[in-house]
């Protein structure tokens, strides 16, 4: 079965938007229906680039997901283009406009005629209302294939594939006969190079020819996604099982998370699990560290205290730096990042402290730890440790590496 997606916009295509809806179909897909997605297409909002896009997914595909272009303003036009390609007129769908008028009453707003562009659908389209905004889903046939056009407000877009499209394309695959069975399992490492990665897997693929091994790069992680197929569910989920047990074993310390967990998520688990607490002196990522810890539901439980000591005299008032330490080694040193972990452990008293002091550039630096240079240090029941990195991006990325690899530190000292 041969699905495509065509996702329309010009901020899709000059960076002022990322697609994250994509992924989420895709994700949909593959775990509801077995089915994954041949071709994704993006195109702005030219109502010839649209009508082709249309035309050419539609000539080779079963079914095709449309997003975007179905807003009340003059470059939404995704719905005109699916007219025009199906040679048909633009009808006013009455149960759509109804829908559009009790919305706004509710909101008490007022429903302009630009907004009543959104009523307007294909003839003969099939309208779905949509229960999260205002624009209707409609679904079109052309040719062989099922149309099916959704509002690209992630909110919406989601709403709507979940649980209208990925039903009726699992419907399809039924009736094609075509309903696979796959399981997906992503592994996550760090530490480990996506070379060194596909080289430890190497040996696993011949002994799991029912899967399919894909990599990427997530700086500083490498995620390894496994993919297994079967005659059955149960036969796609025993070789997706054995798979990982052979991976995880080859990947060992490095393998630090599974499917949606992140690294604060693993921090969070095993801090709670053990009943411990944490407190945090960061100097260089600004709070940054302590922000993506206690973006974890539930931190409270745990994260006692964040001290951002961006000057010397902070780092030694908040975190018991020594005046001597800062003179003879420097703000950016393994002795001070020590300090810092050990000093806010003992203000706040908690189990763990952590800290992270370094260059993040664009200015700084000294010879002995030039810009890019990041110590992390923990100091917890019987360990006490620092490790430098030096990293050669520009200033967000070295903060955001080093918030990252604080809290790799944290975990690999848990005990």
């Amino acid at each position: 079965m041969r699905i495509e997606t065509v996702c329309t916009g010009d901020e899709l295509l000059t960076g002022l938007t990322s697609d994250t809806n994509s992924a989420f179909f895709q994700t949909q897909l593959l775990e509801r229906v077995g089915q994954q997605v041949c071709r994704s297409v993006v195109v702005g909002d030219v109502r010839a680039d649209i009508e082709e896009a249309l035309q050419i997914a539609a000539s080779r595909s079963d079914a095709v997901l449309v997003s975007g272009g179905l807003g009340p303003t003059s470059d939404d036009v995704t719905a005109e283009c699916a007219a025009r390609v199906g040679r048909v007129p633009l009808v006013e769908s009455r149960a759509a406009r109804q829908h559009l008028v009790q919305r706004f009453a509710e909101r008490g707003l007022t429903l302009s005629e630009n907004n009543l562009r959104q009523a307007l659908v294909p003839q003969g389209a099939e309208v779905v209302l949509n229960e999260v905004g205002s624009a209707p889903m409609f679904i079109q046939r052309l040719g062989e294939a099922l149309m099916f056009y959704v509002p690209g407000v992630p909110r919406e877009y989601r709403h709507l594939v979940a649980k209208y499209v990925v039903p009726r394309i699992a419907e399809l695959a039924q009736a094609k006969g075509e309903r696979a069975f796959r399981e997906l399992l992503l592994l996550k490492t760090v530490g480990l190079p996506e070379s060194h990665l596909d080289a430890r897997m190497q040996p696993l693929i011949s002994a799991h020819p029912r899967v399919t091994f894909g990599y990427r790069t997530h700086l500083p992680e490498n995620h390894l996604k496994l993919m297994a197929e079967g005659a059955s569910a149960d036969e796609a989920k025993a070789a997706l099982q054995a798979v990982a047990t052979d991976a995880r074993a080859a990947l060992r310390e490095h393998l630090f998370a599974e499917g949606a967990q992140t690294m604060a998520g693993v921090v969070a688990e095993r801090l709670m699990a053990r009943g411990h607490t944490l407190s945090v002196a960061e100097s260089c990522t600004g709070g940054l560290l302590s922000t993506r810890l206690t973006d974890e539901a539930g931190a409270s439980a745990w994260f006692v205290a964040g001290a951002v000591t961006y000057a010397e005299s902070a780092k030694q008032r908040w975190a018991g730096v020594t005046a001597q330490a800062l003179a003879e080694h420097g703000a950016v040193s393994e002795v001070v990042a020590r300090q810092m972990a050990q000093g806010v452990r003992a203000a706040c008293g908690t189990t763990w402290g952590l800290s992270v002091t370094g260059f993040a550039g664009p200015s700084g630096g000294t010879e002995a730890a030039p810009v890019g240079t990041v110590f992390v240090g923990v100091s917890g029941p019987g360990v006490e440790l620092v490790e430098r990195h030096r990293w050669q991006f520009e200033r967000d990325r070295v903060r955001s590496l080093a918030a990252h690899a604080a809290m790799d530190l944290l975990r690999r000292s848990l005990p």
